[in-house]
């Protein structure tokens, strides 16, 4: 069985779980407790009742208390919603006759009705609204009304009496003994004699229970072994028949024929034949890395089949703030002294920005959105993959083998990026083909991800490149940069084809290298992946070798990203989003693992960073990423140095790239020039002063030296536990809200203290209906071209809406404002002359 993820475990006294899985094979077994197993995607074969059903999509089956049940898969893949819970909720020994095989028009409405309260107990479960707890068992009630009214199948008063009890303690011993002995030569006679009963009524008696002959179920059992050998083990079909209890192939051959539909050996092909890369995607991590290759979304739309039995108006999604009763609203109450001297606020957003490759800095579009940034946010630095890439003409070599230097276009881009007021922050990677020890790549433009053929050539490219960019801009210039080595190595055939070892000769030597040239030049690393941070000890190698080997480190750089790191293990895992402090946590753990408190001179930057990794996640062009910027940028205040956000523009290219507009790109800004809703965020973010006043969730509120106060309030809002657990259901191009929790408008009230003069109050709102551009684009129409035209129209609604007003305070200035779920507000409070 594949879990996938689970709704509700237990609520308040009354056992219940509701969950997602896919089934392969569940033998014979049984339980007190109801359970209502409901088809999402695919079909399963349950035996129940001496009966056998195969229940496609949208079909529905109640299996009653103690009811001996099998469950398989047939031909097609399956996902299931299953909900268990007591049988006292329905009565003692209640039979319940639900099988949605054959249903007719007249009684469609009545299954409809326990389809409706699934997806609604599914839904609040989810969304974790105020009271979903109470709503969800409030439906689990109706839910059994229902099965009571329309679904009665009398009573079973042996269901739970001592001489039933007995019988299943007895099925069970049978059904062990099977289990434990299938390999050997097991009769109808043997199991009755050890079980001290004729041979006429044992076989009745498992007939009756199981439903099908001992014969039949014993052949079933060791077909299910026969299988998983087949898939896991490398024995020859001889073998594994006799190991299995077959008399020889042949028998083999025909029962396994029967029940799969194919040959013991297409089995095993389909079975051991390793899934292909997708060409736009990445290659699969080698057995060396223990990280899986958390690049690749596994994701699945299931529950889509039954929210459709929901009313529009409790899947919406888009609960907006008039829709919402007053009392529902959240209201934080908040009171601060303005003249309060505070305390030092550092920013560390605003440090490092990043982008794609190298390559793409050659192009006059992605010129013009980092020369906007610049004038708007001001960056101090940019990183991107790329700088030794083949497309940047840096480096090959002669008939004899001798390197050629080339940095023209290394020139090109630098002079740019520092005449733009950003420095390099240079990442050295990856590796030019004429240098790659082996042939694989990585991304669209396919990078060597190789270790060099030979280390001394490479160390010689690293030196003459750092040289000459000290000769062309000066070395005071050249040592305020960062040269970070290589990317996530600890991702070995994802990013580094080499092992572990070999990176940290690698480090070794290209550090070296570097402060050949000169002593105080800064180099780090490795751009270490998150999942080695949960899954691993790569980092304390790592650290550990720098120390015991006096190698440089000025610098541990490391990426964190939403998605759960998942070990190579956990293959059965979709792509799971962790909660808003996951990125906080992984900070913290990182900085025990590499002793940052014993190293306080040790730069820590976090150098990738963002909702998803997945370059196709929908989610990122949203007014969600707003607010989640902001909370991600304060929780992880005063812990790290830099926090560079992946990455400025959706000018990018790690895998093909589609038509629309808004597809989900990792950037602040489209690629026509569009500012999302996340590039605001840091906008706003950068218009806060030096003290901090006030901090809680959702607010911070900061004075600047020139006396004035800002307030920035935020309203983040996490995605629903169905999004979370990988299921996607209700995400699509311009549907992109529903999968988010059903959180209310957040009222703010805050009486601000020690306000004495006349100010110039500007009041800064974004949220959906005011300046987020992918909003705009969907009301317009979502033109997957737009016009100039249209992209004027759309730039002139991008960014927040703008207030101004003069305030006379005089002691005590009172402020309320109301937020949307993903909504941000900013109020400058400015010194008045005159």
């Amino acid at each position: 069985m594949r879990y996938y993820y689970e709704f509700i475990e237990h609520q308040d006294d009354l056992p219940i779980r509701l969950f997602v899985n896919s089934v392969a094979h569940i033998p014979f077994h049984w339980h007190k407790e109801i359970e209502i197993i409901y088809v999402l995607q695919g079909s399963v074969s349950v035996h129940v009742d001496q009966r056998q059903y195969e229940l496609g999509q949208d079909g529905i089956i109640v299996l009653n208390s103690m009811s001996v049940h099998q469950i398989e898969r047939t031909h097609q893949d399956n996902v299931l919603l299953t909900l268990q819970f007591g049988s006292e909720l329905l009565g003692d020994n209640v039979v319940i006759d639900c099988i949605s095989i054959g249903q007719s028009d007249h009684n469609r409405e009545a299954f409809d009705l326990v389809r409706r309260e699934l997806a609604r107990m599914a839904w609040e479960a989810s969304k974790k609204a105020p009271g979903y707890r109470s709503f969800s068992m409030g439906s689990l009630q109706t839910l059994a009304g229902q099965l009571l009214r329309y679904f009665p199948g009398g009573y079973n008063d042996q269901a739970h009496s001592d001489a039933m009890t007995y019988d299943y303690k007895r099925l069970n011993r049978v059904l062990r003994y099977v289990d434990m002995n299938y390999s050997q030569k097991i009769t109808l006679q043997t199991i009755a004699d050890q079980e001290h009963l004729s041979l006429h009524y044992f076989s009745h008696f498992f007939s009756d229970k199981i439903g099908i002959p001992f014969q039949k179920y014993l052949t079933s059992i060791r077909l299910e072994k026969a299988a998983s050998a087949l898939a896991d083990s490398g024995k020859n079909m001889t073998q594994i028949a006799l190991d299995c209890g077959f008399a020889n192939v042949k028998l083999f051959n025909k029962y396994f024929k029967e029940k799969f539909g194919c040959t013991p050996s297409a089995y095993r092909e389909a079975s051991t034949k390793p899934k292909e890369a997708d060409p736009r995607r990445l290659p699969f991590t080698y057995d060396e890395s223990s990280s899986g290759n958390y690049y690749v979304m596994d994701t699945i739309q299931a529950m889509e089949s039954l929210y459709r039995y929901l009313r529009p108006d409790e899947s919406s999604g888009d609960v907006r703030g008039d829709e919402i009763p007053g009392d529902m609203h959240h209201t934080v109450i908040l009171s601060m002294d303005a003249s309060n001297p505070g305390t030092a606020f550092t920013p560390h957003w605003n440090r490092v920005t990043t982008a794609g490759r190298a390559a793409e800095g050659l192009r006059s579009d992605w010129r013009e959105q980092l020369t906007e940034l610049q004038r708007k946010l001001g960056f101090r630095f940019i990183r991107f993959h790329g700088i030794f890439n083949d497309e940047m003409m840096v480096y090959r070599e002669d008939d004899q083998g001798n390197p050629l230097y080339n940095w023209t276009y290394v020139d090109n881009l630098y002079d740019f990026l520092l005449g733009e007021g950003i420095r390099p922050f240079v990442e050295l990677g990856f590796m030019p083909t004429a240098l790659r020890r082996s042939n694989e790549t990585i991304f669209w433009w396919k990078a060597n991800i190789s270790p060099p053929s030979d280390q001394a050539k490479w160390n010689a490219l690293v030196r003459a490149f750092v040289a000459h960019c000290a000769n062309r801009y000066g070395m005071e210039e050249v040592r305020g940069w960062r040269f970070e080595v290589w990317n996530e190595p600890d991702l070995a055939g994802v990013c580094w084809a080499g092992t572990k070892e070999e990176y940290f000769t690698f480090y070794e030597e290209t550090a070296r290298a570097i402060k050949s040239v000169d002593e105080r030049l800064k180099v780090g690393g490795p751009a270490l992946g998150y999942g080695s941070l949960w899954n691993d000890d790569w980092a304390e190698q790592f650290m550990s070798y720098c120390r015991h080997r006096a190698v440089p480190l000025d610098f541990f750089s490391f990426h964190v990203y939403s998605e759960y790191p998942h070990s190579k293990e956990e293959t059965d895992k979709l792509s799971t989003i962790m909660p808003p402090s996951f990125f906080r946590d992984s900070v913290l753990r990182l900085r025990s693992i590499i002793g940052k408190d014993e190293n306080p001179g040790l730069e820590l930057n976090m150098t990738e960073w963002n909702f998803s990794l997945y370059d196709r996640n929908l989610l990122h062009d949203t007014m969600f990423m707003a607010p989640f910027v902001i909370f991600h940028a304060l929780e992880t205040s005063g812990m790290v140095d830099a926090i560079a956000f992946w990455s400025f523009t959706d000018v990018f290219e790690e895998s093909f790239v589609p038509s629309s507009p808004f597809y989900g790109g990792f950037g602040l800004i489209n690629r026509n020039g569009l500012k999302k809703p996340g590039y605001y965020a840091f906008e706003l973010l950068g218009k806060l002063g030096n003290r901090i006043l006030a901090q809680g969730e959702g607010y911070i509120a900061t004075r600047s030296e020139d006396g004035g106060i800002q307030l920035l309030l935020y309203h983040y809002v996490h995605v629903d536990k169905l999004f979370a657990s990988g299921d996607w259901t209700g995400l699509s191009e311009l549907s992109r809200y529903s999968v988010f929790e059903e959180k209310g408008p957040r009222a703010f009230r805050i009486s601000l203290g020690g306000m004495d003069r006349s100010y110039r109050m500007t009041s800064y709102r974004l949220d959906r209906d005011h300046g987020s551009v992918f909003d705009e684009w969907v009301r317009m129409g979502a033109p997957e071209h737009p016009s100039e035209a249209e992209l004027d129209y759309l730039r002139g609604r991008s960014g927040p809406e703008i207030r101004v007003e003069r305030v006379d305070a005089q002691g005590t200035y009172e402020l309320s404002c109301i937020l949307q779920p993903h909504g941000i507000a900013l109020f400058t409070f400015d010194p008045y002359y005159g």
